[in-house]
């Protein structure tokens, strides 16, 4: 058993069940829609064998370091779904070099982008010659002898190059992601009817997304309905529906707290992200924070 966050993109625990494990869904804590500690010791059985934390909308887990512990503590492997964050930080040490091993996307969305495909990283130096191994169809030295089954699965040339120039400015892609965070959590933080996803002090979020909790008394789908209608201001979600309600997990999961589950199913119904990427200027950011305050002043 491999316990994994439900607030997590599928291919996390799709990952498991491809590795012939099983998938454990825990609960995330509501302020901070990352994996809650507690709900991960509720989860621990004498079969789980390890745990994939995942780093969401680019927010480090604040309590990687309880869940690093946990895992210690049990035995457990711990992987870093890092795919949101890469540059986030805690305590000025990079998101992914925490666990056993860490993953990152570098989708065409991401703080940083090769068009498609991702990066692995861990310290282990037998995972990472088997990862070099599959990654090219099970070769061995020389890529002439195939050793085991593989798949083809390298970064094209092409696509590195863009990723070598795009890593040249991550931090200046990250500064500014910060700066627009900031604008909008100095303009909402006090506004009753939303929520906002703080950062800890002493760590960084590389902000890939922007998650705004909604209060219970908005309608989140006439909210951004109006958003979009009236203002052309376009939201999305973190990940909803969360992974335990998706279709294909319905007979494939387990669960030993059904309550951890539902309130993540709560909290993220009612949670959007706003818009938030490098094109946008100070002038787009005060439009946004304007039009929500206008939309939720309807309310």
């Amino acid at each position: 058993e491999v316990i994994v966050c439900t607030n997590s993109f599928i291919s996390i625990p799709n990952s498991v069940v491809y590795a012939g494990g099983k998938v454990v869904f825990a609960g995330i804590r509501k302020e901070t829609l990352s994996m809650d500690p507690n709900s991960l010791k509720r989860n621990i059985s004498e079969n789980t064998c390890g745990v994939i934390v995942t780093h969401i909308a680019g927010f480090p887990n604040p309590d990687l370091r309880e869940i690093m512990g946990i895992c210690e503590k049990h035995g457990l492997f711990l992987i870093e779904d890092a795919t949101h964050a890469v540059g986030a930080t805690i305590g000025g040490q990079k998101v992914g070099t925490f666990g056993d091993a860490a993953v990152f996307a570098f989708t065409p969305t991401k703080v940083l982008t090769t068009g498609e495909g991702g990066m692995l990283i861990t310290n282990d130096t037998e995972l990472a010659e088997e990862a070099k191994r599959i990654r090219y169809y099970g070769a061995g030295l020389g890529k002439t002898e195939f050793v085991k089954l593989g798949r083809h699965m390298m970064l094209p040339e092409i696509s590195a190059i863009l990723g070598i120039y795009q890593l040249k400015r991550i931090e200046e892609f990250i500064t500014k992601r910060n700066k627009i965070a900031d604008l909008y959590n100095d303009a909402f933080d006090k506004l009753k009817s939303v929520k906002i996803v703080k950062c800890l002090s002493g760590n960084r979020s590389s902000y890939y997304k922007y998650p705004l909790i909604l209060s219970e008394v908005i309608d989140k789908a006439k909210f951004t309905q109006l958003l979009e209608k009236e203002f052309g201001v376009e939201t999305g979600n973190v990940f909803y529906p969360p992974c335990h309600l998706q279709p294909a997990y319905k007979n494939l999961y387990i669960t030993r707290n059904a309550k951890d589950l539902i309130i993540s199913e709560k909290v993220l119904s009612n949670t959007i992200t706003l818009p938030l990427h490098c094109a946008m200027s100070g002038e787009d950011t005060r439009y946004v924070v304007d039009s929500v305050r206008s939309v939720c002043a309807r309310f």
